[in-house]
């Protein structure tokens, strides 16, 4: 009867002290994660609204010198293609810069329970954050090329949108999948996630439900 005692106790002296040690190893798990998120989306927003200024600029460029990339004649169709290109490009630059992918690292308190709450709400926001963008870039990036091409094939015919979408529509799932998606990733890894399912037999029939979280 002793045993049992002291191995009760002894167990109620424990199970606080592992929890916590759970706690803090999920925070600094989760911490961790945020924080290189965090550098990642950073360097995306920035590296790509270098790369669409750089476009928006270049492409301007040649309208104005009245100069051809390809070093084909420069007529008008391909003044305008560089023009359409350009304000695409400064379109790019702009949700860039106006709607930069951040992603937030909460701000380290002392208990490191009360802190995996914290930091699992921020994981969910970051993922949300994550896909809202990625389908933002892609849908987004889709729908201006189609106007542009839609324009130059009104103004040029279809050969002329034909080739500006094709040089400039995998831009968008370029930007797109280069972006840090990790946090959406693992924030629907721990998602919960529900089963409905049907079975009959000679009782009748009986609807059932699922779940793991």
């Amino acid at each position: 009867m002793r045993r049992i005692v002291l191995v009760t106790i002894l167990l109620a002296f424990a199970a606080p002290h592992a929890r916590a040690e759970s706690c803090e190893a999920e925070a600094a798990e989760l911490r961790a994660h945020l924080e290189l998120e965090a550098c990642k989306a950073f360097r995306w927003n920035t590296l790509w609204a270098i790369a669409f200024g750089t476009a928006a600029v270049g492409q301007l460029g040649f309208a104005l010198a009245e100069v051809s990339p390809t070093g084909g004649d420069f007529d008008r169709a391909t003044e305008e293609t560089l023009y359409v290109g350009a304000t695409k490009a400064t379109i790019g630059v702009l949700a860039r810069v106006t709607m930069p992918l951040r992603i937030t690292v909460p701000a380290t308190s002392g208990d490191a329970c009360a802190q995996v709450t914290i930091l699992r709400a921020a994981l969910a926001e970051a993922g949300r954050r994550e896909r809202r963008s990625f389908w933002l870039t892609h849908l987004g990036g889709t729908a201006l090329n189609l106007a542009g091409a839609g324009f130059l094939t009104a103004r040029h015919g279809l050969t002329t949108g034909a080739v500006s979408f094709a040089i400039s529509y995998p831009v968008g799932p370029a930007s797109a999948y280069t972006q840090p998606r990790g946090s959406w990733k693992k924030w629907r890894a721990q998602r919960a996630t529900w089963v409905v399912g049907m079975s009959g037999g000679d009782a009748g029939a009986q609807l059932w439900l699922g779940g793991a979280w």
